[in-house]
């Protein structure tokens, strides 16, 4: 067989033809073979409606004797083929078993492709044989395949990195697999599994590509759909913190690119969910993507941190004003006030800018967590002002921020006086509202014997380290209440926190052992709760500590389950013992089916794992009813009481022994 370009140069001769024709890559085919390329001009209509079978003389150099040469003229993907047909290539007695052949072949279920082994090069392999299954899924006719390369199935979004790493494979003689998203005849996309393997003579020659393929587009749309379950914001649609962190940390491999990130809180929002409701707090976080989409450009990325938290992305930067502009754009489309029932509501938005990339001086090296941090910081800044404006991140702020020196001492102080106390939240049984036990939630108090706000203290205490000797006196307050509580007969468990640092530098289990052998607690009646972030920043060394505590008969639970961080994989391998699903699912429950629908299959997949259920942020009978149908028994909310001493009114009226 040989290969002809459309302008009728010889391209390529296999190995049979080879050592009679040599000289002839390369030549113009009408001084060759003048008899062949007199009928071309003709024929060629008729060979786009699929291969011809033509008798001619022979050329010079492939004289046999014989007056003619049955050949197989046909179309590839540059030109033309030529194939010449030796004589009785079929007997009579074997084409029954021929015929039955095909006839297996055309009801196996994969769709099989058979082309050539060579060549490697352009125009490609060719295809010999198709069976149905392959044309029924790609739509192709056989006769629109036989010729052609299995390019003829790539398209506008097949990557191309992929069938590269796919054709050096082919060129080891290898035994290749990928899943590549091929087009049908009709211009579908669909994604496919193929595996090949060569094919070889009785003399040891690869003459065949046989291709086993199969469809998984299904398959696919499902992984995509769990992926943008786990990287979207249930209530928007938009990507959440994790999605953001993936967009953004493939933004930031082109080092030549300069983008920026701009941080967006909206002002007072929490008075519109106190005043209004959860669900009028949903409706104006609706309006606000809404009105923020509008303002964006394609390239853009807009993301939901939580709450009202939003961040934009905003790749292709041409200069650093451009990012002032569009943050100033954003909040100017704010500036219409907001119309709930036959409430108006002003809004507006206090906006931080972070510059990232390669090309600006100084700002590339940046990873996106941190300038994810840097545009945080700075919207905080903005807050702190006064709210409703724009600041871009600079050393200097960051510098003042991260000295937080008041607060500090404040801590440092705190620890030395014992100004920290401890209040408890209750957790109960949805289906009798009994006390199954408690929350241990550290609270710290001011000089003046005022409490100070955990989102005040507590990021500054696990930013300087102070996170650790102060859990170190939660642990110990929090074992005292356990043991005595266990003394008196009473069966409440005790939750507390732990914080990603104090597992990190692996002391934990033995200040729990040193606490055991101090108070004699049962070690059964505690749980600690840790959060997502281990998960991600701190798996192989919190896997080792958990593990130890684990032994100790402590229960694990996963905190916050939901709010952008977790992965199902890995609570199949970290010893979790139960998970508390996030009470931004909860409050969202009655108006979104959506998050019901997430909050049912979060509870039957951590029951099919084993793993204990909790509930958080309760606050409706609805709620508490819609969760017992769901399965889940156990939870924790303002429904059933805010976190309080237990001197105070809440415990006393539970008639705890002492």
């Amino acid at each position: 067989m040989l290969l002809a370009s459309r302008d009728g140069l010889v391209e390529w001769v296999d190995r049979t033809l080879e050592p009679r024709l040599a000289g002839w890559r390369g030549a113009s085919l009408s001084d060759l073979w003048p008899d062949l390329h007199g009928q071309l001009e003709g024929l060629h209509p008729s060979l786009e409606h699929g291969p011809l079978d033509l008798h001619l003389p022979p050329p010079a150099a492939l004289t046999t004797g014989e007056e003619t040469l049955s050949l197989r003229l046909f179309l590839t993907d540059t030109g033309l083929g030529v194939a010449v047909r030796g004589q009785n290539a079929i007997s009579e007695g074997d084409r029954p078993l021929v015929e039955l052949l095909t006839t297996l072949l055309n009801t196996v279920e994969d769709a099989l492709l058979v082309t050539l082994a060579e060549p490697l090069d352009l125009p490609g392999p060719l295809i010999v044989y198709a069976n149905q299954t392959l044309l029924r899924q790609s739509g192709y006719r056989l006769d629109e395949l036989l010729g052609r390369t299995p390019r003829l199935f790539q398209g506008p979004q097949t990557d191309p990195e992929v069938t590269r790493r796919f054709g050096r494979e082919l060129r080891r003689w290898g035994r290749p697999s990928m899943e590549v998203l091929n087009y049908t005849r009709e211009g579908q996309p669909y994604w496919n599994e193929l595996k090949v393997a060569p094919l070889a003579d009785g003399a040891g020659w690869f003459t065949h590509w046989v291709s086993v393929q199969r469809d998984v587009s299904e398959r696919r749309a499902g992984e995509q759909s769990l992926a943008q379950q786990v990287l979207s914001d249930p209530l928007t649609g938009l990507p959440n913190r994790r999605g953001l962190i993936d967009r953004l940390e493939r933004a930031l491999s082109h080092e030549t690119q300069d983008l920026a990130l701009i941080f967006c809180d909206l002002d007072r929002f929490k008075e519109v969910n106190d005043r209004y409701g959860h669900a009028a707090g949903d409706a104006l976080l609706l309006e606000l993507t809404n009105r923020l989409q509008t303002v964006l450009r394609s390239q853009d990325t807009l993301a939901r941190l939580g709450g009202d938290e939003f961040v934009v992305l905003v790749e292709q930067l041409h200069a650093d004003e451009d990012a002032l502009t569009l943050a100033e754009r954003l909040r100017a489309s704010l500036a219409e006030p907001w119309h709930y029932g036959d409430e108006e509501l002003t809004l507006s938005m206090s906006m931080g800018v972070a510059l990232g990339g390669g090309r600006g001086g100084g700002r590339g090296g940046v990873n996106a967590e941190e300038l994810l941090r840097r545009a945080d910081l700075t919207m905080y800044q903005v807050k702190a002002a006064g709210r409703n404006g724009v600041a871009v991140y600079t050393v200097a702020m960051d510098q003042q921020v991260q000295q937080s020196v008041s607060m500090r001492q404040q801590l440092e102080q705190a620890l030395r006086h014992s100004r920290f106390l401890l209040h408890y939240q209750p957790m109960v049984n949805l289906e009798s509202g009994a006390v199954v036990g408690a929350e241990a939630l550290v609270r710290l108090q001011d000089g003046d014997g005022q409490l100070v706000q955990p989102d005040a203290f507590i990021p500054v205490a696990e930013r300087t380290g102070l996170i650790v000797p102060m859990e170190r006196w939660v642990l110990a307050e929090a074992l005292d209440v356990l043991a005595g509580w266990q003394r008196q007969g009473q069966p409440w468990h005790l939750a507390i926190n732990v914080s990603p640092q104090h597992l990190e530098r692996g002391h934990l289990a033995e200040e729990l052992l040193a606490e055991q052998a101090r108070t004699g607690v049962d070690l059964a009646g505690l749980t600690v709760e840790i959060t997502e972030t281990v998960l991600l920043q701190a798996h192989a060394r919190a896997h080792h500590n958990l593990t130890a505590l684990r032994a100790a008969g402590v229960s694990i639970a996963l905190d916050d389950f939901g709010t952008g961080y977790s992965s199902l994989a890995w609570l199949s391998q970290l010893p979790i013992d139960q998970v508390k699903i996030d009470q931004s699912y909860i409050r969202q429950m009655d108006q979104d089916p959506r998050c019901a629908t997430l909050v049912r299959g979060f509870v039957r997949v951590f029951q099919e794992l084993g793993l204990r259920v909790v509930a958080e942020g309760i606050e409706t009978v609805a709620q508490r009813q819609a969760l017992l149908d769901l399965g889940c028994v156990t939870g924790q909310g303002y429904l059933f009481g805010r976190p309080s001493p237990l001197h105070g009114p809440l415990w006393a009226s539970l008639a705890m022994p002492g």
